[in-house]
């Protein structure tokens, strides 16, 4: 019989044992010692022993378990979760992701920004979680990229960032499948309210890249309905993936990205069960499936490989993939949340048309908007620059400053 952990269960863990900061005589409180039962298995079991069933009576954001992360930024601690999220009406499963929070004690509830990533794989062992941190500049070979965490560290911010669900923890991979993840990040800001010693307030901002882009605007979408008692102030969108069907149509006609397209399909499935792969994908495709969707990075080299893998309709108007993927795309924006967007001119994989259309979607919507788009930066490249600009835009949002906007121009 496995422990169920709730909020209360993880703040008596919390007082089991305290670390010294470093450059302070102030002792502080940690979230879990690693040697707490009620701190879940250690090693990769914290991942791969989580119940498949979620109690009746769990609530989504309530924590099941914590474990200590020994990967921080300077100056901060950090700690893998499992939580509950409520990915469906009515279906409640176990979220991994990651809580980082500065070092230092705070007089005041600490706004959250919520990381919400992009591509990593289709396996457990993918899931950002289960990677070490990378604190230096973006690497596209290490999956547990959070840009900026120093400098938002430094602001006193907590960050979090979900696996979302299927990733980290047992089950299928909600990929490119919109509102699942969006629910899960979502939930993660919860579960960080939930565990009191982290003092997190209910006022955050968010940032995605690539299928955290849209992950982000789903969070946009629906958090008035789904978690009311949050407050977003902001996102940040990179490159932003966010109209699935388009991209796939987009990848398609691109040999390299034959890796994506797979991926993708194996996501959507997921959120739509009665989906067949033969009716997308022809036979060549289908004997290499169970590699192509069962991958890291190593993926995207297999499915360039491919030479015919689509059947000729699978993206008719009127076919089954097609509607599925217009029915995730059909969301619609608050219009109430400011937004930076960064895209590169050379950017293949999320092309700047797409991107400057989902501007003037938003710009319609009553959002306001800072689009840049930056010549000579590509998909991976521009992440670096909005790394740059984003720490001070969000601290502005928190602050209450006018959000700039060049929706007109």
């Amino acid at each position: 019989m496995r422990l169920k952990i709730t909020s209360k269960a993880v703040v008596a863990a919390m007082t089991m044992s305290v670390i010294v900061v470093c450059n302070s005589a102030v002792a502080q409180p940690a979230v879990a010692a690693l040697d707490s039962p009620k701190g879940g298995p250690s090693g990769t079991g914290f991942w791969t022993a989580v119940p498949e069933q979620v109690p009746a009576e769990a609530k989504p954001g309530d924590v099941l378990w914590v474990q200590r992360r020994t990967d921080a930024p300077r100056a901060a601690r950090g700690w893998n979760v499992v939580y509950v999220s409520e990915i469906q009406p009515g279906l409640k499963k176990y979220v991994s992701g990651q809580i980082f929070a500065p070092n230092r004690l705070s007089a005041r509830p600490r706004d959250v920004v919520l990381w919400n990533h992009p591509t990593a794989g289709m396996t457990d062992d993918c899931a950002p979680s289960r990677q070490t941190l990378n604190t230096a500049e973006p690497d596209l070979t290490n999956t547990n990229v959070i840009p900026a965490i120093q400098a938002l560290m430094d602001a006193g911010h907590l960050v979090v960032a979900s696996d979302y669900p299927g990733l980290g923890v047992a089950g299928p991979e909600y990929y490119m499948a919109g509102d699942p993840n969006a629910k899960a990040a979502l939930d993660l800001v919860r579960a960080a309210r939930n565990v009191p010693e982290l003092r997190a307030s209910a006022r955050f901002v968010q940032y995605g890249w690539s299928q955290g882009g849209q992950t982000s605007q789903h969070v946009d979408a629906i958090a008035s309905s789904y978690a009311p008692e949050l407050r977003p102030m902001g996102t940040g969108l990179i490159a932003p993936a966010t109209r699935i069907r388009d991209l796939t149509l987009n990848s398609m006609r691109h040999k390299g990205l034959g890796g994506y397209v797979i991926a993708t399909l194996r996501g959507i499935q997921a959120a739509h069960p009665s989906l067949r792969f033969r009716d997308f994908l022809t036979a060549e495709a289908m004997e290499a499936l169970p590699i192509l969707a069962d991958g890291c990075w190593d993926m995207w080299s297999r499915g360039s490989m491919l030479v015919d893998p689509y059947q000729p309709d699978a993206m008719a108007a009127d076919r089954a993939w097609s509607k599925a993927m217009a029915a995730i795309d059909d969301f619609h924006p608050a219009g109430t949340m400011p937004y930076a967007i960064f895209q590169g001119a050379d950017d293949d994989t999320v092309p700047p048309a797409f991107t400057r259309r989902e501007r003037e979607v938003l710009c319609t919507a009553g959002s306001r908007v800072l689009y840049t788009e930056v010549a000579g930066r590509d998909h991976g490249s521009i992440v670096a620059d909005a790394a740059k600009a984003l720490p001070r835009w969000f601290a502005d949002r928190f602050a209450g400053r006018p959000a700039p906007d060049n929706c007109s121009s």
